[in-house]
């Protein structure tokens, strides 16, 4: 019934959440290893409107008319939802129009050194970003970003966030045999969080 919108769903963290795909399949900026959702069919960092505002609003506003109960609007789905460049404009949606409802979203992080990005997520409640290395060649081995990502930019894309935004931050760090669970691997994962 809902091309934009998926569940709600259960969640260990966040209650019944519902979510919000503002991307296609599989459009992302990392081509991960262990992605559940599969191979990235298109790699890169270009924002754009890639899911129209007012269908995801048309859709939005549809479901939330028989007021059903849910804890969290999430956004998440089939590839990095920051790449919207209206991801702001429906936060910001959901935030006047439905303010008892908290919002989620789950995200790579590859974008947080775009303050444009950091800015639009400041109307979250949660944001759950990823971090599995600390090191270029871990990086790229285990995520396989987009060529012009880099570590470094991508840290402290993390760290700015955290000292813009208001909000709480769940880190999420995805441990993988033979990748990423080395001690220097981790002692650099460690001091990324620390910073």
């Amino acid at each position: 019934m809902y091309k934009y919108l998926f569940g709600p769903v259960p969640s260990r963290r966040l209650g019944m959440s519902l979510g919000i795909d503002l991307i296609p399949k599989k459009v992302c900026s990392l081509n991960c290893v262990y992605c559940e959702v599969g191979k990235t069919t298109k790699l890169t960092v270009d924002r754009m409107e890639y899911v129209k505002y007012d269908k995801v609003i048309d859709e939005l506003t549809h479901f939330m008319h028989n007021k059903p109960t849910i804890d969290y609007i999430t956004f998440s789905g089939s590839g990095e939802p920051t790449l919207n460049n209206r991801i702001g404009d429906v936060l910001q949606f959901i935030k006047k129009n439905y303010p008892q409802i908290k919002t989620a979203v789950l995200t790579n992080g590859t974008l947080f050194s775009n303050l444009k990005v950091r800015n639009e997520l400041l109307q979250a409640d949660v944001i759950l970003p990823s971090l599995d290395a600390a090191s270029q060649s871990v990086f790229e081995r285990i995520d396989r970003p987009e060529s012009s990502i880099k570590i470094e930019a991508y840290i402290q894309g993390l760290v700015d966030l955290r000292k813009a935004y208001p909000g709480k931050i769940w880190l999420e760090i995805f441990l993988l045999k033979d990748y990423n669970d080395t001690k220097e691997a981790l002692d650099l994962l460690k001091q990324a969080v620390l910073k």
